[in-house]
């Protein structure tokens, strides 16, 4: 049976990053907390990444102290429309999970719910992907779990993503 780990291999890839007309692609600042939290919260089904806007904010909290593994700030991106932050792909330096891995490791990808159908969230795994293979990285991994949409899941597979 598969593991809910996937890994994608950079060795000799060559990507160009999508781009999104009303989307910004830019780096993550701690101002952006609340309204990330805010994303983040709504993006899951309820109880499964947090129960609470406060528990959403601790999180963001947490990621910012580097309490998942040190924050890569070369791949971490949040998207915005209007200046408004509506997700993010936030990447650790290694996961804090699994030892034996190399490399970065993607410890979320979220979209608020009325942000998608954009094209944001593959925006935001395409910049990382680039990101990663030109800094040199062999590979880039996640994990899949509950609260993984099809979609995502989709997503990641149609990148090269695979499960172990």
């Amino acid at each position: 049976m598969p593991s809910d780990l996937m890994t994608l291999s950079l060795t000799g890839r060559t990507t160009t990053p999508a781009s999104i007309d009303a989307v910004e692609l830019r780096c993550i600042q701690t101002s952006d907390r609340d309204a990330l939290a805010t994303a983040y919260l709504a993006a899951y089904p309820p109880g499964v990444a947090a129960t609470s806007l406060s528990e959403a904010q601790q999180e963001m909290d947490d990621t910012f102290a580097d309490e998942f593994g040190v924050l890569r700030h070369d791949l971490t991106r949040v998207a915005t429309i209007e200046n408004r932050p509506v997700g993010a792909i936030l990447v650790v330096d290694k996961s804090i999970w699994d030892p034996q891995l190399e490399g970065p490791f993607i410890i979320d990808l979220f979209v608020h719910p009325d942000a998608r159908g954009l094209g944001v969230a593959r925006a935001l795994l395409d910049t990382a992907v680039h990101a990663c293979a030109r800094a040199g990285d062999d590979t880039l991994s996640l994990r899949v779990g509950e609260g993984t949409s099809p979609a995502a899941l989709a997503l990641y597979t149609r990148a090269g993503f695979q499960q172990h």
